[in-house]
């Protein structure tokens, strides 16, 4: 079982507590619970999940939290707001990653594969 927690998030990004702090990451966990809950019809306990649970809250959460620090707009793996540099989100992975990975596990949660439907 695993738990999903704001350090989770910023390490799927390689961001550190200065770069985004745990309340608003907390939001993007929430927002991310509430979507994968309607897609798969579960009840997600954040304490206590499954790991394919925790690994779609976390991708998704991932990605509300790239589009927060770029104003709402990715390109690429190098992103600047204003004068401050995002330079952790280099090593992240890219949001076609994180977004493929989303859909992925919430096909499984759901108990089908849509690709072999």
């Amino acid at each position: 079982m695993a738990k999903v927690t704001a350090e989770r998030v910023r390490n799927r990004l390689n961001l550190l507590p200065s770069d985004v702090d745990d309340s608003r990451i907390l939001e993007f966990i929430e927002d991310a619970v509430a979507e994968i809950e309607l897609q798969t019809g579960r009840v997600i306990d954040l304490e206590n999940c499954e790991s394919a649970e925790a690994a779609a809250v976390t991708d998704l959460a991932a990605i509300y939290c790239i589009c927060y620090l770029t104003g709402g707009s990715a390109v690429g793996l190098n992103f600047s707001v204003g004068n401050l540099s995002v330079s952790g989100l280099a090593n992240a992975p890219s949001l076609s990653i994180l977004e493929n990975r989303v859909r992925k596990l919430i096909e499984k949660l759901r108990g089908y594969d849509l690709e072999r439907v």
